[in-house]
């Protein structure tokens, strides 16, 4: 999946090194949700997954999206 806007500061060109390094981890919390670029380029099948923003609209976007 790719993210739905772009965002400023956004992670998704390091994305696919950032899980190449990571590998399948059991449970991944996003401090800086954003676009949530990283979680959405996940390769494996998710597991536990915690999003987090300063910014609790875009938070509550992403919980009622």
């Amino acid at each position: 999946m790719i993210a739905p806007f772009p965002w400023f500061g956004g992670k998704s060109r390091a994305a696919d090194l950032v899980w190449s390094r990571f590998g399948n981890v059991p449970n991944f919390v996003e401090p800086f949700a954003g676009s949530l670029a990283v979680l959405l380029a996940r390769p494996d099948e998710p597991k536990t997954e915690t999003i987090n923003d300063a910014d609790c609209l875009v938070a509550n976007f992403w919980r009622a999206l």
